[in-house]
Formats: C-alpha cells, structure tokens, sequence
C-alpha cells in the first residue's frame, strides 16, 4: 500500500500528518505500545492511554514455555505507562501483549540483547535523526525501514518538530513508526526541537532510558560487544554547558564511561551518538555547521580512548567523513569515523552543502542508515527514501590512543 500524507503548512513547518497508509491506532490508545531499554535480563514496554483506563500486560518466552505472564504495570510520566518484562534469557525471542480498557495489542515479539561478550552474528542497527518533520519524505524513509530488519535503532534527536509537545511525539514518530517502535527497541539522543515545549517534559514521558543520575538525558548501553554512548548535546541544562567547559557532571561521566570502555575486553566496539555534530559541511542560512567548541572538548576524548563511530544530525543532510584524527585523514582503524545523519524527514530549506578533503560523502538527500556490526568490521549502507544504496562503507576497529597509537598508524 503506498504511504501518503497531507500536509498543512504552518509558515516553515507542516501541521499534522493525515495518516493515510499508516496503521491505525485502536481506540483507546493514544500511542500503541513500544519497546524501550531493552538489556540481556529485562525489558520494558511503553504506550500511551485515556486516564482512568483499565491497562494489563502479558510476556512470554515462546522456546521455553507458552504459558503468559502478567507484567507489573506503572505510571510513567504523565498519560505514558509502562510494564517491565523480567527475567528473561538473553539474546531469545520474547513476546508480549497489552490490553487498554479490553481492547488487545499484541502479541508482539522482539528479540532481548545478547551477552556482554564477542558477537557470534552481525548485530543490526537503524541510524537515523531530524525526522519527526511529518510530510511525505519522512513517511516514505518509514516505509522503507518497515522492509529490513532490525535488532535495536539508535536516533540522533529532532524526533518530533517543531517543538516536541505530546501530540508531536504522537503524530510525527509514535503513529509513523509504530510497527518498528512495537518490536525494535529505541534509543534516542536528545535533539533541540526535543525539549522546547513543556521544559522537555514531553520528550521524558516519551522514553525511557538507563540514566546515569536521575534527571541526566545521556546514558550508556551494552547490545552484546557494543558500548554505545548517547551523549546530550542539546538540553537547556548545566549537563550540556559542561561539556563544552570540560567539567561537571555529563563530562565527568563521559570520561569515566569512556576510559571504563576501553579497559573492557569484552568491549569490541564503542559507537557515540548525539544531536550536534563534530564534522559537518552545512553552508548557507539554515547551515549549522559543526559546534567548534563541542568538538575541541570532546574529540580529545574519544581519540583518546578509541571511539570507533560517531553519529550526529542536526544539520538535514547526510554526510560521512573518512577516517580522522588529530583534524587530519588517516587510515582505516587509525581514528573515528563521523557520520552525520540528519536526512531523516525534515525540510531541507536553506540549505547547502561544501566538500572538504575530510569528508568521503556529502549530500543533500533525504535518508538512514543501516549499520551492520560484526566481530571485527562494521558494515554500513546508506538509503534514500526511493529505497536506494546511496552509499556503502567499513569502520574498522580503534584502539584509541591512550596506550600509544594502534599499530600500523602514523603520526
């Protein structure tokens, strides 16, 4: 069925979607339920319905038993609720149902995180950001991701423009992406557009994720040899003020999360991922172009400590840089490789885009990207909204430089 929209503009920004083609949400639901903070133990599953609903949860493990357990339902934040799933087996398949007010979703299935411990298979991976826009592209990236399969998605933040209130979170992500959201785990940085309504109120009823400190919006996860690091470069806060004075709270734990990283033998690959990008080649009047300051503060440490990937929006183009360390090219396994991700959907006025010797890709295209994460490469594929290859690339592992520079890397 072809996924179409009908958009009213609002000045610069489209109002809601008219969800033609996309699944309907059965009353009373506001959103349907989706799969958050998954681990290699437990899991927790969000949705959204009516105060006063009457709301029950069910999980099983299809290869060990079929027999359903009822979940312990709580409050979230606001009309969000939400069941944890525990304890599970990791790296298994478990299934789930939710029931608002007697009426059943479900069963749903995702797959829990492997152990802590080398890859025995590829670990597959959305990439993505700058998408909750509503309009037609966004809506046919949606359709092409619904095609592949997926064991988590990391986002890189503007989930719900313009100013990520309840109904935007609603319309421009929960309702778009719902059938990925039910069985994909997600896992968000925060993006400006995130947290300018309600001082970002909505955006944490939104998720849920393994904070640090309570109040923090950056956390770390483990999916199996990953470390992935969401870093919040975009909260009004004294967190983000930190890092880029290279002290305080956020920093403090990004060092200590990072150097903890690197000492970890079962820690194969460590992948950051963060709404204002380090590297970017964006021009003209909507152009951001990469944070100078965030950059000066942050590269030292994951050249130090051997970031292999690191992902960013913000700017609405897509963008991949070569190998680099020091502000300089090197060679694969010698330094971070930057990917800029913002093609997700958002309105691409006002902006341009230059090259540089650093940057292996840069186009103004709308896009994700799918990151395939084996034992020793990282294999990566870049699509458009037509369902197009519009660029293939290899990451290969980095040491970092805190035990001396890898061997085989120049100076």
């Amino acid at each position: 069925m072809a996924v179409l929209a009908s958009i009213t503009l609002t000045g610069c920004y489209p109002g809601p979607v008219d969800p033609v083609g996309m699944p309907a949400v059965p009353a009373p639901y506001i959103r349907t339920p989706y799969m958050q903070n998954v681990s290699d133990s437990a899991a927790w599953v969000l949705w959204m319905s009516p105060s006063g609903s009457a709301d029950t949860a069910w999980f099983r493990v299809p290869s060990r038993d079929t027999s359903w357990i009822g979940a312990t339902i709580e409050p979230h934040l606001g009309r969000t609720r939400r069941a944890r799933l525990s304890p599970l087996p990791a790296a298994t398949v478990v299934e789930y149902r939710v029931s608002a007010s007697g009426v059943r979703t479900g069963a749903h299935a995702f797959r829990t995180a492997p152990p802590q411990a080398p890859p025995a298979g590829e670990i597959r991976v959305l990439l993505f950001g700058d998408s909750g826009w509503g309009g037609p592209e966004q809506l046919d990236l949606a359709r092409q991701m619904r095609r592949l399969e997926w064991d988590l998605a990391i986002h890189v933040g503007d989930i719900a423009y313009n100013d990520g209130t309840e109904r935007e979170f609603t319309e421009r992500h929960f309702q778009v992406y719902a059938p990925i959201l039910a069985s994909v785990p997600f896992y968000p940085a925060v993006g400006n557009h995130d947290v300018r309504a309600d001082g970002g109120r909505s955006y944490d009823a939104a998720f849920l994720w393994p904070e640090p400190y309570p109040g923090a919006r950056h956390y770390a996860f483990r999916w199996g040899a990953v470390l992935f690091i969401s870093i919040d470069t975009a909260s009004r806060s004294r967190d983000v003020d930190d890092l880029r004075s290279a002290s305080g709270a956020q920093y403090e734990w990004l060092e200590a999360t990072l150097r903890e990283g690197a000492a970890d033998s079962t820690v194969r690959w460590m992948i950051a991922f963060e709404h204002h990008p380090l590297y970017s080649h964006a021009i003209g009047v909507s152009g951001h172009g990469l944070d100078r300051a965030l950059r000066s503060r942050l590269m030292p440490l994951f050249e130090r400590y051997g970031v292999d990937l690191i992902a960013a929006g913000h700017d609405h183009h897509y963008e991949r840089t070569w190998p680099v360390r020091d502000g300089r090219r090197v060679d694969p396994g010698c330094g971070p490789v930057h990917v800029l991700s913002g093609g997700g959907g958002a309105s691409q006025y006002a902006r341009d885009v230059q090259r540089s010797s650093l940057a292996a890709q840069v186009r103004r295209v709308y896009e994700f990207v799918e990151l395939s994460i084996g034992s020793s490469v990282i294999r990566a594929r870049t699509i458009d909204r037509a369902g197009i290859v519009i660029d293939e690339f290899t990451v290969r592992p980095f040491g970092g430089t805190h035990g001396g520079l890898p061997e085989g890397c120049a100076r």
